[in-house]
């Protein structure tokens, strides 16, 4: 069994105020996380293999700090909040890019059962909100220094995850409430970490929340979303590691995306 107690020194969880399996504690565990833990996809840019056991990712958290996409931090996020003593199981969604579904049921997220109620909770995604989001019809919707949230019943079983943009709902992705084990996700996490179409083979990402808004670094910009503010800097092989470090706290690191021009 993983011991999680480093994790949560790392993550400065108040386990002594937030003791009790409830929403409260749910949104705390939730807010650290995702304040502490930047989306990023550095391993497959560099060609190495993604943390799929709980040791791996969290010597990648707690010494290098560092963090992952989906596959990463939900699945040790789901080991995480099962040991606390949630009822989570994980489930397949498909991300809408903008201009078309990616593969469908590649992405995963997670969902928990609480006083009979569910919440979609996701901490491998590089745009949610710091909090749980519920799966209660009519219930309105989450607002984050991010922006406004919610989840959409489609019918039965399928749901939406969107964000309030431009004066309308957009969908982020489309979600199966049906429980997923990792072996469920094999096509996925082979698609995106090697083929030539997977936009984390393409393009670098690294994301991480912050308490004004969110920090973003790609192959050609360091994006900072600061209270409603935007502002863009040019990322280069001379600045990216400073940058890394600056926004992100990660270092010593270098990443073939820019070592290779």
């Amino acid at each position: 069994m993983t011991n999680f107690k480093r994790l949560e020194a790392y993550l400065n969880i108040n386990s002594d105020y937030y003791n009790k399996v409830d929403l409260e504690m749910l949104n705390h565990y939730i807010h650290q996380y995702v304040l502490h833990v930047p989306f990023e996809n550095i391993n497959v840019q560099n060609k190495q293999l993604i943390a799929l056991d709980d040791e791996t990712m969290l010597h990648k958290i707690i010494q290098e700090h560092r963090g992952g996409f989906c596959y990463e931090q939900n699945r040790l996020f789901h080991n995480f909040l099962k040991e606390k003593g949630f009822d989570v199981y994980m489930v397949s969604a498909t991300i809408n890019t903008g201009k078309e579904w990616a593969m469908e049921g590649s992405h995963m997220a997670l969902i928990v059962s609480l006083n009979h109620h569910k919440y979609l909770v996701d901490v491998g995604y590089a745009d949610v909100p710091k909090k749980a989001m519920p799966l209660i019809r009519n219930q309105n919707e989450v607002i984050d220094v991010n922006g406004k949230f919610r989840v959409k019943h489609i019918d039965t079983y399928t749901i939406e995850m969107q964000k309030y943009k431009k004066d309308d709902w957009e969908t982020q992705y489309r979600a199966i409430d049906i429980s997923k084990t990792l072996k469920d996700f094999a096509a996925g996490i082979e698609f995106n970490q090697h083929h030539s179409d997977s936009i984390f083979v393409q393009k670098l990402l690294v994301s991480k929340a912050k308490t004004y808004g969110r920090v973003t670094l790609s192959n050609a910009h360091l994006t900072i979303a600061k209270n409603g503010e935007v502002q863009k800097i040019p990322v280069t092989q001379n600045n990216y590691q400073t940058l890394l470090s600056d926004y992100f706290g990660i270092d010593d690191i270098r990443i073939q995306t820019f070592e290779q021009y």
